[in-house]
């Protein structure tokens, strides 16, 4: 069997609130907690054969997972500039509650005589063994990671986020399927 992984996209809407702690060389240490409504997923591409009982089978398949996630990740944060242009850094963990999701596959199925059949399915994510129809399931809901990234800041009107998260936690406890995400933002920040 041939598989190919690929990244699928998603949505990300959330909160952050930098707390300042320190200064140094005219820059600001913070920590920037952040509350995250977040996708992510994976694209799964696969061929591959097998012996039936009176033939032999080819197929291709092509898998999307979605998968929901309340994320609150907790970043130490180093910010220098002026107020029109503004650089930060940041870096910290990050803790994620999957929620639900989707999946989408479309398989086909032929052999060597007459036999040739397209079979499309869709259905829900579950965490943990489901025994409804039309689901399936992963082993975790908890996804502990680490993130880290750029941002600039605009006429502070327009924040520019751009990370990399990494997961930690495998999906399921029997293969090595990790989250990975590049995550891109616009916000608006807000002065208290």
């Amino acid at each position: 069997m041939d598989n190919k992984i690929q990244s699928q996209s998603g949505f990300v809407i959330g909160l952050a609130y930098a707390i300042p702690v320190g200064t140094f060389a005219k820059g600001i240490f913070s920590v920037q907690p952040e509350l995250s409504f977040i996708q992510k997923g994976f694209k799964v591409d696969a061929t591959g054969e097998f012996a039936g009982s009176e033939s032999y089978y080819t197929f291709d398949t092509q898998q999307e997972y979605t998968i929901n996630y309340l994320e609150i990740p907790v970043l130490a944060k180093y910010e220098f500039g002026s107020e029109k242009l503004r650089v930060a850094i940041q870096a910290g963990p990050s803790l994620a509650f999957g929620l639900d999701g989707k999946y989408k596959s479309i398989m086909h199925i032929q052999d060597e005589f007459e036999y040739d059949e397209t079979t499309n399915t869709e259905g829900d994510i579950r965490f943990y063994d489901s025994d409804e129809t039309n689901t399936t399931s992963f082993d975790h809901n908890v996804d502990f990671g680490l993130q880290a990234g750029a941002g600039i800041t605009v006429f502070d009107r327009i924040a520019l986020d751009v990370r990399y998260g990494l997961s930690l936690t495998n999906l399921n406890h029997e293969e090595k399927s990790k989250n990975r995400a590049l995550q891109i933002s616009v916000g608006v920040p807000l002065r208290f």
